[in-house]
């Protein structure tokens, strides 16, 4: 299959890529950058299956690749069940599968063994023999998932039961390998550098968003791709190359992904799913599949008060602003509320609703912080409470 997942987004990186494979000029150790839902994952996963040689990869099924994801995975598995649900069709089914697949990556043979939080999984199965931590839960999802990987016709009933199962299954706890903070460990990169040595086959490993790594992981990772196992590939995904030590990017081959278009964006969505509502991004499409009427309406109110709240230069009560950031947490809508918040100011802009003076100090403020949260990993609530106190201070 090669590149044809990456090529259906970012054609020219595909080409980039297959042009310094074919040349035998791929290096060990690769840095993919870009914003978020710019493909660099899907390029990291192209390019770990070619490389080893693998036919999974439309299942995303391999023994020769370990993933460490670092993005929030609630609210695209929400849209993915949702829709394997409703369509039920060949291509909402592998969209399911592959999701799921990607939280079940991360729980590697070579670092498996060091996962045993709970994973506070309700459902009972005899599979499991008493084991309910996040390893063996993640190794029962597998399994379970094999039950909808024959290419053929399902019944509603098949699908709503495998479903609910992984589903139920699918815990904060197994998402987030019962880690309070994404990424990986110096115990799990000193695991995989342990297995990278091993026999002669070519492996893969995808660190995604390293920047945001303890101080000790990132030394570890160094010491990685200084000396990488002969047949081994390190990829790392990075939305802030800025914040990576310069001994990381120096020995790193770097391909750099441009942001999507909107155009680009409803075009792939309408051509997946046969839903054409003009999605400007991935996150507002996973909000929409992913969440219930209920949610939806909440996000509204919380786009619609913090906005008043920064025009009007009125900042929120504690209890008002108590009730955004939980009901944020709560329903993993935090990228599209902060996509949400620029769009319906840029309107207000457009529109003249604002004195240019407002306007331009209001979007000053809430895009710096945005771009700060992104660049020194801070949290959002806390970048979105700066806006407020700045533009309130100002009033």
């Amino acid at each position: 299959m090669g590149f044809d997942a990456l090529r259906r987004t970012q054609d020219a990186m595909a080409q980039s890529i297959e042009s310094v494979l074919d040349g035998s000029m791929l290096p060990q150790t690769l840095l993919f950058s870009g914003c978020r839902g710019s493909s660099r994952l899907t390029a990291a996963l192209d390019l770990a299956f070619t490389l080893t040689g693998e036919e999974g990869r439309e299942l995303l099924s391999s023994s020769s690749i370990c993933l460490f994801l670092s993005r929030p995975m609630r609210m695209v598995l929400n849209a993915a069940s949702s829709l394997l649900r409703r369509q039920r069709n060949r291509r909402a089914r592998i969209f399911y599968i592959q999701t799921v697949r990607k939280v079940l990556m991360q729980y590697h043979q070579a670092i498996a063994p060091l996962h045993r939080e709970a994973s506070g999984a309700k459902a009972r199965d005899e599979r499991t023999e008493g084991d309910r931590s996040v390893s063996a839960v993640a190794s029962l999802i597998d399994e379970s998932l094999m039950a909808i990987e024959a290419d053929r016709e399902y019944s509603a009933e098949e699908i709503d039961s495998i479903a609910s199962l992984i589903d139920g299954y699918l815990t904060d706890a197994v998402i987030n390998v019962g880690k309070k903070t994404p990424g990986a460990t110096i115990e799990e990169i000193r695991a995989v550098q342990s297995w990278l040595a091993e026999g002669v086959d070519e492996k893969v490993v995808i660190f995604e968003n390293p920047e945001d790594y303890a101080e000790g992981a990132k030394n570890s990772l160094l010491k990685l791709l200084e000396e990488p196992p002969e047949h081994a590939h390190l990829i790392l995904i990075s939305k802030s190359p800025s914040r990576l030590l310069e001994t990381i990017l120096s020995r790193c081959r770097r391909f750099s992904f441009p942001e999507l278009s909107e155009a680009k964006v409803s075009a792939f969505i309408g051509e997946e799913f046969s839903i054409y509502s003009g999605f400007p991004s991935f996150d507002a499409f996973f909000f929409a599949e992913g969440s219930a009427e209920s949610e939806r309406k909440a996000m509204e109110g919380y786009v619609g008060s913090y906005l008043h709240a920064i025009v009007s230069g009125k900042a929120l009560g504690m209890k008002e602003e108590e009730e955004i950031f939980s009901g944020l947490e709560r329903s993993g809508g935090e990228e599209f509320f902060r996509e949400s918040l620029i769009q319906r100011l840029e309107g207000l802009l457009r529109e003249g609703r604002m004195r240019p003076g407002d306007a331009k100090r209001v979007y000053r403020s809430l895009s710096g912080n945005l771009l700060r949260s992104d660049t020194f990993n801070m949290p959002l609530r806390l970048a979105l409470d700066l806006t407020l106190r700045e533009v309130c201070d100002v009033k």
